[in-house]
């Protein structure tokens, strides 16, 4: 008896420990890093909006990058809203009692909003390698099979086919009472076939993340391989025929920054989906936690996923000097409203800048 009782106490402190790194972990992981990530995120995918708009104005006449730019918008635009969808995961962490509203968005429309938005992004990335791929590969096809016009078809295509497939998610939990008695909570149904429901979340799965990367890294291979070996050649060309070709050789700069912008926004997709890929594949219980180990890198893969929506600015402000350039007007005028508020407009060029540098901004070049 006295080491069952002595076990038994044991036990009792392990799970009490448990509990404690439990709470911890959520209390950090959704209740300070992942808000952080999501305010990141809405900004600088906002800013994205704003600066690609710009630059797409820019480029009409070239109807390449006004395409290219155009994916880039609708891929800041989903990205921002799946950040804005995150907002009512975070607001009741403890789902064992709540209001009726509350428990039915979570059994039935979370996972599908969620889950639409981030793999819209997704195909809307893969609608843009194509459309490079046709553009580097195929450039005399690319009028005929990727014109600016069908952009918009396969925008669409990428905002309705995830919610489509996603629909079932929305109808495989439902709304019980708390076992207090007060208020309601969410569990999963019983499935007749458990092992059919397990194949469609693969196949979801599959269709989500890892064909568009299989499919993405097969088609940017593609993209570098054929760009170099076309830049190579127009090198040749010039040299042997001695012009300095200045014009030609602002085009493939640009080109150039287009294909490694798009190599990075693929390269950091890959790495920030992949632990959510796993995450799902190994995981099929979506109201229940699991162990500490598996709710650790559950965290993990969410931050991760969430991460990657702000990553898209940094990469456009590192790579692309047209949005560099459209970031210094507001900055100055900013810099301006602030030296005025804190009364350092004594000094003349405390409140002003020049009018060359507010010219430059509007004849940014990406």
């Amino acid at each position: 008896m006295r080491n069952n009782t002595s076990s038994t106490m044991e036990e009792g402190q392990e799970g009490a420990t448990e509990d404690d790194q439990m709470a911890l972990l959520e209390e950090v992981a959704y209740g300070y890093i992942m808000p952080a990530f999501i305010c990141v995120g809405v900004l600088t995918n906002l800013v994205n909006v704003v600066m690609l708009t710009r630059a797409r104005r820019q480029h009409t006449q070239r109807h390449s990058q006004a395409t290219t730019f155009f994916y880039l918008i609708w891929l800041a635009l989903t990205e921002m809203l799946a950040s804005l969808a995150l907002l009512p995961a975070l607001a009741n962490l403890d789902r064992r009692h709540l209001s009726y509203g509350w428990a039915f968005y979570y059994a039935h429309l979370e996972i599908p909003v969620l889950n639409a938005l981030t793999s819209s992004s997704v195909y809307i990335v893969v609608g843009l390698s194509v459309d490079r791929y046709i553009a580097v590969c195929h450039p005399r096809r690319y009028q005929d099979v990727s014109a600016p016009r069908l952009a918009v078809i396969r925008i669409t295509l990428s905002l309705l086919l995830p919610l489509l497939l996603y629909i079932p998610h929305g109808f495989y939990q439902e709304v019980v009472p708390a076992d207090s008695g007060a208020g309601w909570t969410y569990t999963g149904l019983e499935m007749l076939v458990p092992e059919a429901w397990y194949v469609w979340t693969v196949v979801v799965e599959l269709c989500h993340r890892m064909l568009p990367a299989i499919l993405l890294a097969l088609l940017n291979a593609s993209i570098i391989y054929t760009f170099n070996k076309v830049t190579s050649r127009r090198r040749v060309i010039t040299k042997n025929k001695g012009v300095a070709g200045s014009s030609n050789e602002d085009k493939s700069q640009q080109e150039q920054r287009l294909v490694y912008l798009l190599l990075a926004i693929v390269t950091t997709f890959l790495l920030t989906n992949l632990p959510a890929t796993v995450l799902a594949l190994i995981d099929t219980a979506g109201a229940t936690h699991g162990s500490f180990s598996l709710e650790v890198f559950r965290a993990v893969a969410n931050c991760l996923e969430v991460l990657g929506f702000s990553l898209n600015f940094v990469l456009y402000f590192a790579m692309v000097p047209g949005v560099r350039q459209g970031l210094k007007e507001p900055l100055l005028v900013l810099h301006q409203a602030l030296c005025c508020i804190v009364g350092k407009a004594s000094a003349p060029h405390g409140c002003s800048y020049s009018q060359d540098q507010s010219k430059n901004t509007e004849s940014v070049q990406v």
